[in-house]
């Protein structure tokens, strides 16, 4: 072993068409064309021997291990499962193939609205959601007293004028179209953390609030409670699944329909009578 690792690293078989055997278990053979060169390439030849016989043995202790199990355990079981796990992995393949060609994944926001008002009473919130619009500056700024206005103004030229200077904001969200778990909204705006829930389960709730560094203006559009319903923006993802779901059970129903029709029709599916 030792001598036809040296031998390899020094390139003794570059230009040997045939296979070079390095290691045998019983009647299974290791060959040396069979490893990645990624394992040794661009090491050092004492890294690259290391590297080499790290992987065989690597290869002797599996390969062992097999040979052991095949002579221990059910082999029927597992060709069973094998073979189970292949026409499963077939026909799964083949369905979704079926399923990227012929459905319609495209959910108009008529049909979420439709699904939204069937199935709301199962969207109940277990904890406190809040959506907020911010932005975060240096409080040594000097527009700051011009963000203030800016930011909680609805005229849409003070809103373009955010986005403007938006360069200055160490972080900001001017649109406010996401929602936020409590702690995550924490931990985004990391001044209200020892701010109690109370004090900002509140629509249109304004915060002017400081630190050592920065001012941070926000304020909170929207407030789902825990126990309320979710809103729409926050399950809207969930929706989707549910009616393509819906869609893919619709079709996969139908192609199997399909595919015994056309069986039949060719007959290549036949069914016998039986006297019992």
């Amino acid at each position: 072993m030792i001598v036809f690792l040296g031998l390899v690293s020094c390139q003794y078989f570059t230009n040997n068409t045939d296979k070079m055997p390095v290691a045998k278990i019983y009647d299974t053979y290791l060959y040396f064309e069979d490893i990645n060169p990624e394992i040794y390439r661009n090491k050092s030849d004492e890294d690259s021997l290391s590297a080499l016989r790290q992987y065989i043995e690597n290869w002797a202790y599996k390969t062992l291990l097999v040979k052991e199990a095949e002579r221990n355990v059910d082999t029927v079981k597992i060709n069973r499962l094998v073979a189970q796990y292949r026409y499963d992995l077939l026909t799964d393949t083949y369905k979704e193939l079926l399923l990227q060609k012929y459905i319609d994944t495209v959910v108009p926001i008529d049909t979420l609205h439709k699904y939204y008002q069937n199935y709301q009473s199962y969207f109940i919130a277990d904890q406190v959601y809040v959506k907020p619009k911010y932005l975060v500056v240096n409080k040594q700024n000097r527009k700051v007293s011009k963000f203030k206005k800016w930011f909680f103004s609805d005229k849409p030229e003070f809103a373009d004028s955010l986005i403007k200077n938006s360069g200055v904001f160490t972080k900001y969200d001017l649109t406010g179209n996401r929602w936020f778990d409590m702690s995550g909204f924490k931990k985004e705006i990391p001044v209200l953390k020892h701010t109690k829930n109370k004090y900002i389960l509140k629509k249109s709730k304004k915060f002017v609030l400081t630190d050592s560094l920065s001012l941070y203006l926000v304020f909170v559009k929207d407030v789902v409670d825990k126990g309320q319903t979710l809103a729409l923006d926050l399950v809207k993802n969930d929706l989707k699944q549910l009616i393509l779901s819906k869609r893919k059970q619709a079709a996969l129903s139908l192609l199997e329909q399909h595919i015994k029709q056309e069986a039949i029709k060719n007959k290549t599916f036949k069914l016998f009578k039986t006297t019992k």
